[in-house]
């Protein structure tokens, strides 16, 4: 079979900044079953909150042949993605997690996979294969690990101890044994919980990471109504969060990735609220083309700047916020706008919350301070 410095020297060439290969027991057994059973744990307590496809897929995640019949090896990829920050205008902007601030890296990633998969065909015809850039039901910080690509730390993301966190995975399961590292990388991150600490939510514990209370899952998984008490330890989010990762000391000094590549833009890092509240829905899907920012949605991105604007306190918002209220069919949306009213200080929202045909609205009538202990 190929060796691992020609493997390694292919996934450079097709774009990807590190490779590792592990091993891969068909029946999920071996160095993966701890990693299953902290899948069953995870799912068990309901920490995936409302992400029921993982549960739906939880059977293929912790049996590989059930995905690749006679998997033997998965290449592990890493992209780096965190570019320059563009600098945060003025004005009344919301926060965009690094990720999403330009391509969609499951294009990017799956790109490369395609040509190294290519590249594996064309030596051995008949290879079986499975590509996977976090849709497919593949634990790849599991197997990201094993490869000693990097560890699992203490805020679940794969750790590298050059490039830190901000990196996308992908994983491509082959039917045939490949040089696979020696060992799982080593857990460095020692006795420091500075992520555990930062979570504005307490997302992150012993156990890993509760969905439920984890401002990504909110900003992007999530579709509805946002729970009141969540809203304001938001701040300013839009979609996804960082704040984990930029805490963590090993992406203190971690280069950053091409911006050339990435094509990051400031609008889309630091959107601007009031143009998003006033916006329809589909129109802010359709400016969002080719970002990781659609699998959000227009409506739910919306949702999140009414919920950012009130945080902020925002006053500029507030006539915005009113035409949501009044107008939008999204009843998601006329009760977030009711909300979000009240706590820039429109009392007259709650009457007409009060009115509206959808009891969603309505729960919102209810004077904040009573319900929230906001003042």
């Amino acid at each position: 079979m190929i060796d691992r410095e020609t493997l390694q020297a292919e996934a450079r060439r097709v774009g990807f900044e590190l490779m590792g290969v592990a091993p891969v027991s068909p029946t999920g057994d071996g160095w993966f079953a701890p990693h299953a059973e902290r899948l069953r744990a995870w799912l068990a307590r309901g920490d995936h909150a409302g992400m029921a496809w993982i549960a739906e897929r939880a059977a293929e995640r912790q049996v590989p042949g059930r995905v690749l019949p006679g998997v033997r090896s998965a290449l592990v990829l890493w992209l780096p993605h965190r570019t320059p920050a563009p600098p945060r205008p003025e004005g009344a902007v919301g926060r965009v997690a690094a990720y999403g601030w330009g391509r969609d890296y499951h294009n990017v990633a799956r790109k490369g996979l395609r040509k190294l998969r290519k590249m594996l065909l064309a030596r051995h015809p008949g290879l079986g294969t499975y590509l996977s850039v976090d849709t497919g039901p593949v634990l790849e910080r599991a197997f990201g690990d094993r490869a000693a690509v990097g560890w699992i730390g203490r805020s679940t993301m794969l750790i590298h101890p050059r490039l830190g966190t901000f990196g996308s995975l992908a994983v491509l399961f082959v039917d045939v044994d490949l040089p696979t590292a020696d060992e799982a990388h080593p857990d460095r991150c020692g006795t420091c919980t500075a992520c555990l600490v930062a979570c504005p939510t307490g997302a992150l514990s012993a156990d890993g990471l509760d969905a439920r209370k984890c401002i990504s899952y909110w900003t992007i998984e999530h579709r509805g109504v946002i729970p009141r008490a969540l809203r304001p330890a938001l701040g300013d989010w839009v979609f996804g969060c960082d704040i984990c990762q930029d805490v963590c000391p090993w992406n203190h000094d971690a280069p950053t990735a091409d911006p050339a590549r990435w094509q990051p833009r400031p609008e889309r890092a630091w959107p601007d609220l009031i143009a998003w509240i006033e916006a329809d829905s589909a129109a802010v899907d359709a400016a969002l083309l080719g970002s990781p920012m659609q699998r959000a949605g227009g409506a739910s991105l919306r949702r999140n700047a009414l919920i950012a604007a009130a945080n902020l306190g925002v006053l500029a918002a507030l006539p915005a916020t009113w035409r949501v209220l009044r107008s939008d069919p999204d009843p998601t949306l006329r009760a977030t706008a009711a909300w979000a009213a009240q706590v820039l200080g429109d009392a007259d929202a709650a009457v007409i919350a009060a009115a509206d045909p959808d009891p969603r609205v309505v729960a919102e009538a209810a004077p904040i301070a009573s319900r929230d202990g906001l003042e």
